[in-house]
């Protein structure tokens, strides 16, 4: 019997998009039948892999439109596994979401921007400041933005939003990426969203979570390359 996964954040957003859109989305393999759940092909379905954790710190993902309905975006990831410590957001460069503004105004002190590792980025960062919060050390669970989106439209997100620039930020360091890499991962540059947020949980000493989610991300991944290839050769 197919398991029938909770709604979380992301699912409700996507279909509160999809009742506000003026034209379907359609892209590459728009026409498979796809578990409405886990977005794969229905026999590439893995949302039995779907088991809800506690996470130590929280996330508010702010997507850009064009990601949502993706079926490869990973961000959505991160509110399969931690549902009840994620919400998630559209972005707007003027309008944001009021009920965002007004958990970011109440989050203060207690909330970091992950920041996007573009060049661009690489030249305003020199005149900001970064951190590492000690997020171990309050009972409350300090909160990360995570923008959601290709590198140039996480840049172009970041840049745009008067309203995100006075929270403070972080960049995973260069060392911490390497570090990461050799221990997980063969590719050099340009990460998923839920590779990078794995990247933030282990830089954050949260290795046990960061481990989760990086497994349940290499299966979503084989999960994809399957419904692309119509092949029924998946991981248990």
């Amino acid at each position: 019997m197919k398991i029938v996964p909770t709604k979380h954040c992301v699912d409700i957003l996507r279909e509160e998009c999809k009742t506000q859109s003026m034209r379907p989305f359609k892209a590459r393999g728009s026409n498979a039948i796809r578990c409405p759940h886990c977005l794969m092909a229905e026999f590439s379905c893995f949302c039995h892999l779907r088991v809800n954790q506690s996470s130590p710190i929280e996330f508010i993902l702010l997507f850009h439109r064009d990601e949502i309905h993706k079926p490869t975006n990973s961000g959505r990831l991160i509110a399969d596994l931690f549902p009840n410590d994620t919400q998630a957001y559209l972005w707007s460069r003027t309008e944001p979401s009021a009920t965002l503004l007004n958990q970011l105004k109440n989050r203060q002190g207690h909330c970091t921007l992950l920041f996007p590792n573009t060049q661009t980025a690489q030249i305003q960062k020199r005149q900001q400041r970064s951190l590492v919060p000690q997020t171990n050390k309050t009972d409350v669970k300090h909160t990360f933005i995570i923008l959601d989106g290709t590198w140039k439209q996480a840049s172009k997100m970041f840049h745009q939003s008067e309203w995100l620039k006075d929270i403070p930020h972080l960049e995973i360091s260069s060392e911490a990426k390497r570090s990461f890499l050799v221990r997980h991962s063969s590719h050099q540059i340009q990460f998923a969203t839920a590779e990078v947020t794995a990247m933030l949980l282990d830089t954050l000493g949260h290795n046990d979570h960061s481990q989760l989610l990086l497994n349940y991300y290499q299966s979503f991944n084989a999960h994809c390359l399957a419904s692309r290839k119509r092949s029924l050769s998946l991981p248990i």
